[in-house]
């Protein structure tokens, strides 16, 4: 029975892949530049569990609340989030009620052991969750929402970073309002392989109010116009040269990878290959630039 248990608990995990990236990831690099090196094994360890739990309890629980809209995507030609553990009839809504429970006790158990500013982020990521997921105000269906939602999650894992360390500095305060941005501007792509099912359900996404081709070129005017910034204002944040150069090498991938999609955005499949295995990778690079941007190169 337990074997069962954590069998399907690590399958319901892996189908949601984007945790340990967009949430887990930010958080350490939070930490590392909140202490100008690498911060004790103990409470990194710490802060891994704290982000890694608490975003797995919002996940699972986004998967229990979306699942007639799963199906009703699989219905309309895709198939991927009607894929997932719970929406194919391979774990039982009691399994997801234990793992949502259970990820958001470890998670909070793990922020409690680091301070109450953590402890505070996590519990209103949580709250955020909540609201996303929830009728009568799911802010999924409303009008930017959605974007405004993921990318406050995706801050509150790098302020969780930050706090449990010694806190902000320019470093930390780019890196988050940089990925606040990039995620506004560029997880739009993303809800082009759900239009067809958001039209229908009422989800008012970007593509669905303007169309994927808008969504596509949103992206790439947001990397584009984040490497112009980064390249005018990378010294007066302290960052040396190496940054900003490396910074447009990996934004410019980015861009060459999103650029297809501007004719291929019907193929549900290609498109999230183009995100998850392409433009995911680069994505992290991105991030490690503001890391070598911190060392001293004289």
């Amino acid at each position: 029975m337990i074997r069962e248990i954590l069998k399907n608990y690590l399958l319901c995990m892996g189908s949601r892949k984007v945790v340990l990236p967009i949430y887990t990831w930010p958080a350490i690099l939070c930490m590392i530049l909140s202490s100008r090196g690498f911060p004790p094994l103990l409470e990194l360890l710490k802060v891994v569990v704290a982000v890694t739990f608490v975003g797995y309890a919002v996940y699972f629980y986004n998967d229990v609340m979306d699942v007639m809209d799963d199906l009703k995507n699989r219905e309309l030609g895709n198939p991927i989030p009607a894929s997932r553990p719970f929406a194919s009839g391979r774990v039982s809504k009691r399994m997801m009620a234990l793992y949502i429970l259970l990820s958001a006790a470890i998670g909070l158990s793990a922020a409690y052991l680091i301070n109450p500013r953590v402890l505070t982020l996590m519990v209103i990521y949580i709250t955020l969750g909540v609201l996303y997921s929830t009728d009568p105000i799911r802010l999924k269906k409303r009008f930017l929402m959605k974007q405004v939602v993921i990318a406050s999650g995706n801050a509150l894992a790098h302020l969780s970073g930050a706090y449990a360390a010694q806190g902000l500095n320019p470093a930390v305060i780019y890196l988050t309002i940089l990925d606040f941005i990039l995620v506004v501007g560029v997880n739009p792509v993303l809800d082009i392989r759900d239009m067809k099912g958001d039209k229908v359900l009422g989800v008012k996404t970007l593509p669905v109010v303007f169309g994927p081709r808008v969504a596509v070129r949103l992206a790439i005017s947001v990397l584009a116009a984040s490497s112009v910034a980064t390249l005018i204002g990378y010294s007066r944040l302290g960052f040396n040269l190496a940054m900003p150069l490396l910074f447009l090498v990996i934004a410019a991938a980015l861009i060459y990878t999103f650029y297809p999609l501007m004719e291929r955005w019907g193929d549900s499949i290609y498109l999230d290959r183009v995100v998850y295995r392409r433009a995911l990778p680069l994505y992290l690079l991105l991030q490690v630039t503001v890391l070598i941007g911190i060392i001293p190169l004289q």
